[in-house]
């Protein structure tokens, strides 16, 4: 299936309620979602979005699915969200309300169905992300150590 047609095919089955599943590409939501594991992606109501939530939304390059790290309204766009890459150090760039497609609430690793919708998820995710961030800053300094050699 064509890459438009699958977000026009997703935006519709969301707006009518359904739940959607996929296997999405790429490495911006590790150690969460990992390259090719199944989500499942629920519609969500613009006042039911949280800070933390995973939102998928459309760009001009397709969907994608990044973690709300800020919400906010404006006069002009009205409702907005600032989103996030869990292995990203940068935000996106705003996301208007119109553009979201859905939340997502699991995804499928190793036969296991994990939840990613609720406060328990929230709080098992954040401190899940802190330490794999913290991991990477780790392994990042030891290269930059190794690599420095003292001239005798």
């Amino acid at each position: 299936m064509r890459p438009a047609m699958f977000q026009d095919v997703s935006r519709e089955l969301l707006r009518q309620g359904y739940h959607i599943r996929f296997r999405p590409v790429g490495r911006s939501m590790q150690p969460t979602i990992r390259d090719g594991e199944a989500i499942t992606v629920a519609p969500v109501s613009l006042c039911e979005v949280r800070r933390g939530d995973i939102l998928l939304y459309s760009t001009c390059a397709g969907l994608k699915a990044h973690r709300v790290v800020k919400t906010g309204i404006s006069e002009e766009a009205g409702a907005y969200f600032i989103t996030r890459g869990d292995s990203s150090v940068e935000t996106d760039a705003p996301v208007g309300a119109a553009r979201v497609l859905g939340r997502v609430v699991s995804v499928e690793r190793d036969g296991r169905t994990i939840s990613l919708a609720g406060r328990r998820a929230f709080i098992r995710q954040s401190v899940f992300i802190r330490a794999f961030r913290i991991g990477r800053r780790i392994a990042a300094a030891r290269v930059r150590i190794y690599r420095w050699r003292p001239e005798f």
